[in-house]
């Protein structure tokens, strides 16, 4: 796996940093979204320090990122759940049916 270096410039920051080939699309892409997140929030706050729109802005995408993985754990929950359901009922069909076939003998 190949590193390429990738310049990126961000919130008129540029930045070197190095990728493997098949992701500097993806980088790209997610440099080019963080970069209109930075500058929403500039234009909707009026805020003029740099520092504080990118510490904003990454606290806002680490909330994101913390909403939607507590999402996941409740939906991988719920089916944990369902599928621990659905053995039981299983395991209660089998032993029900291994019974009935023990008295029909």
């Amino acid at each position: 796996m190949a590193l390429n270096v990738v310049e990126i410039q961000i919130f008129g920051r540029n930045l070197k940093l190095s990728c493997p080939e098949e992701e500097v699309p993806t980088l790209r892409q997610v440099a080019q979204d963080l970069e209109q997140r930075l500058n929403e929030l500039r234009d909707k706050t009026q805020v003029l320090s740099s520092d504080q729109i990118i510490i904003t802005t990454a606290l806002n995408i680490s909330y994101e990122l913390a909403k939607e993985r507590a999402k996941e754990n409740e939906i991988q929950h719920f089916y944990s759940q369902k599928l621990f359901e659905l053995k039981n009922v299983l395991d209660s069909a089998l032993i029900n049916s291994n019974q009935r076939t023990k008295t029909q003998k």
